[in-house]
């Protein structure tokens, strides 16, 4: 392989120290787009590995296979053939690119690897059968059959290596197993060697590293062992397995097939990516190097080797005798840790191919009865020249490449705060796949206390998604009813506290930065209702306040968040999944299907593989040219998706001028009455869709207003795909706009007036006249919108009656509305407010609770703290020279907003 001056020195000096970096995925548009070629000449890359988890994102998660699964699925096949005609031609394709590589390293390297299935793990016949298959189908010398190191998988290996075929060994995880399939290697060499044929036939033992620490740490925490034993077991394992490598291959045995010219079996690192945000992307990379080695990395870990790898020496060939020591006598045995893995992987080695024959049967089933594909758009001839330009510098920008390179640059200066530490919500379905056991058991817990329901304390990206998955999933019998209390309206605090029982209930206190007022104020309020501490837990980011606070009380558990997610994109870490896990909801599905969202995302050669940032990129456009009203059109049962999505966009967006305005709940209208800053997205129920909206959205799309639609599954587990992909999305938004999509720099400045309000008792702000409300919404026309932010409790009725309000508003001057429920919106759509365009009209409703409620300890109770955030909030926008009245409902606060709403209707 020829070297050019662009090749990575990092990833060089990993390949002369003896290690082979191999890619741990496999993916149409990546071989033939070009970027495996690159990966190849640039980033000295050696081989690729495949298995059904790699497959079912890249078919499910992207369009490359469509044609395929067309023409097969036309001539008859059914899921599994397709399966095997994808499989068979994408190896072919990586295995004719990296051919090169084999020939240059003499066959040392250059290998795809392609796994038989997993459901043959306990049948040796039939895995050597379907290894035959696979050889002859491919028909490629830089191929490798994986078979699994199963009591079955190790007679297959031996016949297998005898038969010619190289082998990829996997599941492996103890030392004993792996000497058990080296000798399974060396005996199929043998018996060659004794019929006179060659011995030149590879194979690699695919040793797991990650899952061990993953494991281990688990277990050191439950015992109570010192932090600094965390993140060893994974590296001492697999020196482990390396030096009992050396004892077999660099033996007086193997010396006889060295001479005749066989290869050794080479240690492969497999599961290389850290699950662990506190451990260096990079650690088992560096801590791994040796020669006769091979690391197979996933993507994003091969991206930061190459920008973070130090290459200091045999790594692998280090004693790990010290460290197995320490965790023995911390209590770890590790034969147990590794039977578990096995066990556990077995089982797991089934399910991906499951999952993808299932996505295989669905698309196929679209191609037969002709069902829309994923995304589908009517954009007005006018926007279609720009849109496509701006996909066209985003290829050229490499937008999706950088992004999960976690390049700063991308939003703006390197270095620029609240940007490179605030994407680890890239790799957050990773670590939490790992945490799904725990939360689990965290969850049978809590039942077996006889505990019945949760009340979440929290705001903003701490609260919102919780709210989602809640509606969402609906009450599951045998699970805790979870209640959500993101308000600091007193009746709002009372209604919480008369639906549930305070020795039945966990109260979960979820801040990241563990100062949030809100937050802080309503659990002090309940702590001195229930003192135990056993039934509260907490929810925070490492080094929080909250961490002291909750071991102080004696909390039941304290989950500690990736503190480089920022509040709005937390929705699948423990924020969003520690509650949707008391509360019964598909947790394993909601991480499943973001799983194949992050694999479409992942697509770095075009826009048409890569949904996120082709609807990123199409929405920035379009708000760059006017269209900056994001209407959202819902279906059921995913409906209540707005609440956490306005916040996403909103605060991301809505600085410096610029901005997405995200407008949910809005009723559907005709046509007519929308103006030319609007666009549509509809999520749009793929196996139900609702006939009412079908209609309305298809009216809208004629009439020539700009329409996207999303299609989603009819299973709120598929919550999971829709979360990731709109935070790739709006990343992607954030570079056309030339914003930071990861700072919040006005919020805290509400948050500031809101402490002035409280500390100097800023006296009412009077209410606005006729003539002020008629100045106020009298010309709000397009670009204009108007945002009304009500200081009230949350609850249907009051819903209903603001949908009659924005409606009249809409209808009366086509200006976009919005909602929010104070002090909630200040957390989320209340950046966009102050930093977005000067476009919006506030409209403050504030209503007085009656009985107040104290805070213990606090100079002020929580009808003060809500007066004083709203007027707050009033001041700062009239701060900003925004237009904003505020009107107090007196009496039943829903006939106020009706009334209110008829006097509006007779002005306008």
């Amino acid at each position: 392989m020829s070297q050019t001056v662009h090749v990575n020195e990092r990833l060089a000096a990993l390949v002369a120290a003896g290690t082979s970096p191999w890619l741990d995925q496999i993916r149409r548009s990546l071989t033939r787009g070009g970027e495996l070629r690159r990966l190849i000449e640039e980033d000295c890359l050696r081989g690729e590995t495949s298995n059904p988890a790699i497959f079912e994102k890249a078919i499910l998660g992207s369009s490359d296979y469509d044609d395929q699964i067309q023409e097969l699925a036309e001539a008859g096949g059914d899921a599994r053939g397709i399966y095997r005609g994808i499989a068979v031609a994408d190896v072919q394709d990586a295995a004719d690119v990296l051919r090169t590589v084999y020939d240059e390293t003499g066959g040392d390297d250059g290998y795809v690897s392609l796994e038989v299935d997993p459901d043959l793990a306990h049948d040796t016949d039939l895995t050597i059968a379907q290894a035959r298959e696979y050889w002859a189908a491919v028909d490629r010398p830089n191929l490798m059959i994986k078979i699994p190191g199963t009591d079955a998988g190790v007679p297959a290996i031996e016949q297998a290596v005898f038969e010619g075929i190289n082998v990829n060994v996997t599941l492996l995880f103890g030392v004993e197993a792996y000497s058990q399939v080296a000798e399974a290697f060396i005996r199929g060499l043998e018996r060659r060697r004794d019929e006179g044929k060659s011995v030149d036939v590879h194979s690699v033992a695919s040793f797991f590293v990650s899952r061990v620490d993953t494991e281990v740490d688990k277990r050191l925490d439950a015992l109570g062992a010192p932090e600094e034993l965390h993140g060893r077991a994974g590296l001492a394992n697999a020196r482990a397995a390396y030096q009992r490598f050396k004892q077999i291959f660099r033996g007086e045995r193997f010396a006889a097939l060295r001479e005749a010219g066989a290869p050794v079996q080479r240690p492969l690192w497999a599961s290389t990516g850290v699950k662990n945000p506190k451990y260096p992307a990079t650690l088992y990379v560096d801590g791994l190097v040796a020669p006769d080695t091979v690391n197979t990395m996933p993507m994003d870990t091969l991206l930061a080797a190459a920008k973070e790898a130090r290459i200091e020496g045999p790594t692998a060939d280090q004693d790990p005798t010290p460290d197995l020591q320490a965790l023995a006598a911390a209590g770890i045995d590790m034969d147990d840790v590794t039977d578990k893995l096995l066990r556990d992987g077995i089982t797991a080695f089934v399910t991906p191919m499951e999952k993808l024959l299932a996505g295989i049967e669905s698309k196929r089933e679209a191609i037969v009865t002709q069902r829309p594909p994923a995304i589908e758009s009517a954009l007005p001839d006018e926007l279609e020249q720009g849109i496509a330009q701006r996909v066209r510098k985003a290829a050229e920008e490499h937008v999706a490449r950088r992004i999960w390179s976690k390049d700063d640059t991308l939003w703006g200066p390197a270095g620029q705060p609240e940007v490179a530490n605030r994407l680890g919500w890239l790799n957050v379905t990773e670590q939490m796949e790992e945490e799904l056991d725990d939360l689990e058991a965290f969850t049978r817990e809590v039942l077996a206390d006889g505990l019945t329901d949760a009340v979440l304390l929290g705001m903003g990206g701490s609260s919102l998604a919780p709210e989602v998955i809640r509606r969402s999933f609906g009450e599951r019998e045998g699970f805790l009813r979870l209640h959500v209390l993101d308000s600091t309206d007193a009746a709002a605090v009372r209604d919480v506290e008369a639906r549930i029982d305070l020795d039945k209930t966990l109260f979960i206190v979820a801040t990241k930065s563990g100062g949030t007022i809100e937050t802080l104020s309503a659990y002090t309020y309940f702590h001195a209702k229930q003192g135990d501490g056993r039934h509260f837990v907490a929810i925070t980011d490492p080094g929080s306040s909250l961490v002291d606070l909750a071991s102080e009380a004696g909390f039941r558990r304290t989950f500690l968040a990736d503190p480089d997610i920022g509040g709005r994109y937390s929705a699948l870490s423990h924020f969003g999944l520690v509650p949707a896990a008391l509360i019964g909801a598909d947790v394993r599905g909601l991480l499943a299907s973001a799983g194949v969202a992050r694999e479409a995302c992942a697509q770095h050669d075009s826009s048409r593989s890569n949904s996120g940032l082709w609807l990123g990129v199409t929405l920035g456009e379009l708000a760059l040219r006017g269209r900056d009203k994001l209407t959202f059109v819902i279906s059921s049962p995913v409906e209540s998706f707005g609440l956490w999505v306005e916040q996403l966009v909103a605060e991301s967006t809505g600085k410096e001028g610029k901005g997405i305005l995200p407008v949910a709940g809005e009723p559907l209208g005709a046509p007519d009455v929308y103006g030319e800053d609007r666009v549509f997205v509809y999520l749009r129920n793929e196996d139900s869709p609702l006939e009412e909206l079908e209609e309305a959205t298809g009216a809208l799309a004629r009439a020539g207003l700009p329409v996207i639609t999303v299609s989603v599954k009819d299973d709120p587990a598929d919550l999971g795909r829709i979360f990731f992909f709109s935070e790739f999305a709006t990343a992607v938004a954030g570079w056309v706009l030339g914003i930071n999509p990861f700072d919040q720099p006005n919020v805290q400045e509400a948050k500031d007036n809101t402490r002035r309000v409280l500390d100097e008792r800023t006296p009412e702000q009077p209410d606005a006249d006729d003539d002020a409300l008629r100045a106020l919404l009298g010309d709000a026309a397009p670009p204009a919108y108007v945002a009304t932010m009500a200081y009230v409790a949350p609850g249907d009725a009051f819903d209903a009656a603001i949908a009659e309000l924005r409606t009249t508003i809409r209808d009366a001057r086509k200006a976009s509305t919005t909602f929010g429920y104070g002090p909630r919106f200040l957390h989320s759509t209340g950046q966009l407010h102050k930093g977005g365009p000067r476009t919006g009209r506030f409209l403050q409703l504030v209503h007085h609770a009656e009985p107040d409620v104290a805070i213990p300890g606090a100079p002020y109770t929580f009808e003060g703290l809500k007066r004083a955030q709203a007027t707050g909030d009033l001041q700062t926008l009239r701060d900003h020279g925004l237009p904003a009245e505020r009107v107090t409902l007196t009496g039943d606060p829903v006939q106020a907003v009706r009334d209110l709403t008829q006097r509006i209707k007779e002005m306008l």
